[in-house]
């Protein structure tokens, strides 16, 4: 006795739906996440606090020159260092100072990577700032003038490092907090540091960090410089720190 044929059309259109979910499931998957699990930002523990004995240690970091990592060779070294010595080096030398300082932030002021040795920004990114991830601590960067010589434009840098593991840096401002309705550059922002738990502080913050993108490139009179700080960024520092002053 033979099966009514209606059956078999059901088990074949299951069949195709089964092969065409598991085919659209697959597609989906790398185009979403390209092979990887799917990451949600760690971030540290804030606000931002001064220790109970009064002190708050800033460890700050400039011109790492990050470029390709162990393969970037070293510059103005002894020729005898030349062979072993590469980006790797900055990595080990910034863990031990955060392992022998032991900082409650880290800052890292510039020239971060250097563009014109660096074939793809984001991993250099990760490799320069590896030391202040794997610690755990809040940790802020800006950008120098040879950051973005790379693959990414000054915005697409700053929201990357934004976007870090424990990094609490901003892109710019918020609107509430401009002073001006534009502000030049980008990684202009403001972070307040609160007192000590349990002090008649522990609610207001008592230090003020301000941070301000010092511009890559400029000409002035047809000779080819360096960026300044703009008077946009000046207004709004000046009128932060008026209602800041005001406010406590």
């Amino acid at each position: 006795m033979t099966e009514p044929k209606w059956k078999h059309s059901i088990l074949y259109a299951a069949s195709i739906y089964a092969v065409l979910y598991l085919v659209h499931s697959s597609i989906l998957h790398k185009l979403l996440l390209g092979h990887e699990k799917l990451h949600i930002k760690r971030n540290p523990v804030l606000p931002l606090r001064f220790r109970s004995d009064g002190t708050f240690k800033i460890l700050q970091v400039a011109d790492m020159h990050y470029a390709n990592g162990i393969v970037t060779r070293c510059r103005d070294v002894l020729a005898s260092e030349f062979k072993g010595c590469s980006d790797i080096n900055t990595t080990r030398f910034v863990k031990r100072m955060i392992e022998s300082e032991k900082p409650d932030f880290i800052a890292f002021t510039g020239d971060n990577i250097f563009g014109p040795s660096t074939s793809d920004a984001a991993e250099s990114l990760f490799g320069a700032f590896v030391p202040a991830v794997e610690s755990k601590l809040p940790w802020a960067a800006i950008l120098g003038n040879h950051d973005q010589e790379s693959t990414m434009d000054r915005e697409e840098l700053m929201s990357f490092i934004s976007l870090m593991d424990y990094s609490v840096s901003q892109i710019n401002p918020s609107h509430n907090d401009l002073a001006t309705s534009d502000i030049d550059g980008y990684g202009n922002y403001h972070l307040g540091v609160y007192g000590p738990p349990g002090s008649k502080w522990a609610n207001s913050s008592i230090l003020n960090l301000f941070f301000l993108d010092s511009g890559d490139r400029a000409v002035v009179q047809g000779i080819r410089t360096y960026g300044w700080i703009k008077e946009s960024q000046l207004r709004w520092l000046v009128g932060l720190s008026e209602k800041l002053r005001i406010k406590h």
